[in-house]
């Protein structure tokens, strides 16, 4: 019984959505509403009750505005308003075709010139494309040359490094050599103030030979070599005192 009751009322709602989706049906409700829309609205929107709502109905109506009205109002609808657009379009066929024209025109237009702006693009991009290679290339030219660039200011300053030290060396050791020259030649000079003291003792010995000399033989020496005499005995004790006080400091 259920499957009965679904199907008649799945056929039913089927009939009424044939029925309104109809033009024919479609024409006539819509006359009727425009012959009756006075009934239409009291019927809703009258605050009166049901029965002096029906009566009111009932009074202002009749079969001119309910069946022949709406009736003759659908067929022309039906039948006229087909030819109506028919002529219309028609009509309009003409600047609707201008329309288009100017529309595709438009189009084309837009068309070419996104061609247009494609092709630029197209041509943007491979420029683009030839100068980013190309200062990739010279970035890393760049790089490359910095690195040998590195590399040599790394050998040059070892280098120069080296150079410093052999410098310093040379300096140290030129100190070194001048300092020992110094030495030397202090030394060189000490030897010779010796020399020449010896030699001036040599010189005073052999005056003081001659004299003991002369006075082992009787023979009277000349004034010059007495002179000479005196001053070599003198100058003999100034050494020793100058001997003695030297030994003096070095004790203490």
């Amino acid at each position: 019984m259920l499957e009965s009751l679904k199907e008649f009322t799945t056929s039913t709602f089927n009939t009424a959505m044939n029925r309104v989706k109809n033009p024919a049906f479609g024409a006539f409700a819509i006359s009727w509403c425009a012959f009756n829309w006075k009934q239409i609205l009291y019927l809703f929107f009258a605050d009166n009750g049901i029965y002096y709502k029906i009566e009111y109905i009932s009074q202002n109506s009749s079969w001119w505005n309910v069946i022949v009205f709406p009736a003759i109002s659908s067929l022309v609808l039906c039948v006229g308003l087909p030819w109506i657009n028919n002529a219309i379009t028609k009509w309009q066929s003409k600047p609707l075709d201008n329309a288009e024209s100017i529309e595709n025109f438009k189009q084309a237009r837009i068309i070419q010139r996104s061609t247009r702006l494609q092709r630029l693009k197209a041509k943007h991009d491979v420029t683009y494309d030839k100068v980013k290679t190309g200062a990739e290339k010279d970035i890393q030219s760049m790089k490359e040359q910095i690195t040998e660039s590195q590399v040599r200011m790394g050998e040059l300053t070892k280098e120069k490094d080296d150079l410093e030290k052999k410098y310093n060396e040379l300096i140290d050791a030129y100190n070194t050599y001048l300092s020992r020259v110094s030495e030397l030649g202090s030394q060189l000079e000490k030897k010779n103030f010796e020399i020449q003291q010896l030699q001036n003792e040599n010189s005073d010995l052999k005056i003081i030979y001659q004299y003991y000399k002369s006075q082992i033989s009787n023979v009277r020496l000349p004034d010059i070599l007495e002179v000479q005499m005196n001053a070599a005995l003198q100058r003999q004790a100034e050494r020793e005192k100058e001997s003695s006080l030297n030994d003096e400091k070095l004790l203490f």
